[in-house]
């Protein structure tokens, strides 16, 4: 694996607030935007020394942990630099990539647990009391909690909440108009004499289109300004004019409804 020896090369460190060496590590890797199972070690080394440097106050438990890390990166950086035999075979930051992995699915289900919490919040209130002066606190062992479980109450909580609140409904606009096709329809009609119907709609693609022409020509049978012929079932329908007689211009402002 080819390590990147220019990433160290950057701008300077920004402190942050991180809960562990390991989440240093993970914020590394996101700002090098490197892969986490092909991490350049000699870059990330030095970039995490720099942070331990940069950082001006550390509190005793948590610096323990942060310098046994940056020991650790330095032995990996040592190993890195010996020839590989092809019998080894053994990548030596394979151990690293494993607890950075597991990290990173702690650190995504305490999120996803964060979430859960504030939906549960929103949804109800506390349904435990609150303890009584004097009265002994009941303390949750959190090691017999089943996370499945936990997880599974939190899809449904969540699939109750978007039962119980659907989004609006969108109403599109119309982009058809029943008085234009009964315009444009019965124009043809009176020039043609004789249109065949369905071939007039398998020639539209648009669906809306289509419901359109056919209500438009429904309300036209009913002015009785067309007629609707058929001669054998499922057979074309011809439109020819009807006895009465419509001004094209007039059905722009005649109601589908009206008479």
């Amino acid at each position: 694996m080819n390590e990147v020896q220019d990433l160290s090369v950057g701008p300077p460190v920004e402190l942050a607030v991180f809960s562990g060496p390991l989440d240093l590590l993970l914020h590394l890797i996101r700002k090098n935007e490197v892969s986490i199972y092909d991490i350049p070690i000699f870059a990330i080394c030095d970039q995490y020394n720099g942070h331990l440097r940069a950082m001006q106050e550390l509190d005793l438990d948590v610096a323990g942990e942060f310098l046994w890390m940056a020991a650790w990166l330095l032995h990996l950086k040592s190993k890195m630099l010996l020839p590989q035999t092809a019998a080894e075979g053994e990548d030596p930051r394979e151990e690293l990539v494993e607890r950075l992995l597991a990290y990173r699915r702690v650190k995504e289900l305490a999120s996803f647990l964060h979430d859960s919490d504030l939906v549960r919040r929103g949804l109800w209130g506390p349904a435990v009391a609150p303890p009584t002066a004097g009265g002994e606190e009941t303390e949750l062992d959190w090691e017999e909690v089943d996370l499945r479980l936990l997880a599974q109450t939190y899809l449904d909580v969540m699939q109750r909440f978007a039962a119980a609140h659907p989004p609006p409904l969108a109403v599109l606009p119309l982009r058809f108009n029943v008085q234009d096709s009964m315009r444009d329809l019965y124009s043809r009609v009176l020039d043609e004499g004789l249109v065949p119907l369905l071939r007039h709609l398998h020639s539209r693609s648009d669906p809306e289109e289509v419901v359109t022409m056919i209500v438009a020509t429904l309300e036209l049978v009913r002015l009785r300004g067309v007629f609707a012929e058929q001669r054998r079932p499922f057979a074309e329908i011809y439109l020819r004019p009807g006895d009465h007689r419509l001004d094209p211009e007039e059905l722009l402002n005649r109601g589908v409804v009206n008479g």
